[in-house]
């Protein structure tokens, strides 16, 4: 019951960074991120990774670096089962699954104020790909035996991909698109800026906040924006249209990915477009002689 619960919510979440991919939804999570789309998990072609060790940073995500207040939690680690996941293997250069947990735990701690005490932590690897050339720790988090939250963790540096929280609501609530909203989303934009800048989400100054689109997970309706930091960083948050919870954060070291693929799917479109111009016979070249 446990796996097909799970196994579903990765289903869901390959669909919704496809569509995120194409503009046409939220990623939940997502954030997220940056959560690789079906095809993505289809891919055998892997890439080498080099960069410095997780254990060199000296970033918020570094080990040394504990959030205010938090303790160390004693939580349950355990493998996602998936096939995909146990068909990887991590190489010498990835760190345990046990550090990315810990870090994963901290950003939890950090973003949500949630401790794992108790809790179950179930992980899987995810190599490096063409489309997001870094491998990854990704987990999901189990809190009181639901799957409420999960990360994305590089599993060389350890930089923090993404964190999110998924909940189902306890009573109906129109998920529908909100026009209104879209046309003025300034209230959400505030939120995210101010949000942004308390959580450090771009390392520094927030320099813009723009609209992206509106969604819903289960029956939480969302809306996302883009965030960009002074220094150029690059970041995706996800606030509920219902009560305004921060849902999901997709950081630089992920989106980056994220908006390079959009990138390119749109300059393959424009590419395929302009072929199909050329391969279609002017209107004028179709006419025979003209009869009298």
């Amino acid at each position: 019951m446990k796996t097909n619960r799970s196994e579903s919510k990765h289903v869901k979440k390959s669909v919704l960074a496809a569509a995120m991919i194409i503009g046409a939804s939220t990623m939940m999570f997502q954030g997220f991120t940056q959560v690789a789309a079906s095809a993505e998990y289809n891919k055998t072609n892997t890439i080498p990774t080099s960069y410095v060790s997780y254990m060199d940073q000296s970033s918020g995500t570094a080990k040394n670096s504990l959030p205010e207040g938090y303790k160390k939690a004693n939580y349950t680690i355990r493998d996602i089962d998936l096939e995909y996941y146990r068909n990887q293997t991590p190489t010498s250069k990835d760190m345990a699954k046990e550090d990315a947990a810990e870090i994963g735990a901290q950003a939890l701690w950090r973003v949500y104020g949630l401790s794992l005490e108790g809790q179950v932590v179930e992980m899987g690897y995810q190599p490096a790909t063409d489309d997001i050339p870094r491998s990854r720790w990704y987990a999901d988090v189990l809190v009181d035996g639901e799957l409420s939250y999960s990360f994305e963790v590089d599993s060389v540096t350890g930089d923090l991909f993404a964190v999110t929280h998924s909940r189902t609501l306890d009573k109906n609530v129109s998920v529908a698109y909100d026009p209104e909203l879209a046309k003025n989303p300034q209230e959400y934009a505030e939120l995210a800026k101010k949000t942004a800048e308390k959580l450090n989400v771009v390392h520094g100054a927030v320099a813009s906040v723009e609209y992206n689109c509106q969604g819903y997970s289960n029956n939480d309706p969302d809306i996302t924006f883009n965030i960009k930091g002074e220094n150029g960083e690059v970041a995706l948050m996800t606030f509920s249209r219902y009560d305004k919870a921060l849902l999901a954060i997709s950081y630089n070291a992920g989106y980056q990915y994220t908006l390079k693929t959009i990138e390119r799917i749109e300059q393959e479109a424009k590419d395929m477009d302009a072929q199909r111009q050329k391969s279609v016979p002017s209107a004028s070249g179709n006419q025979g002689p003209l009869q009298w």
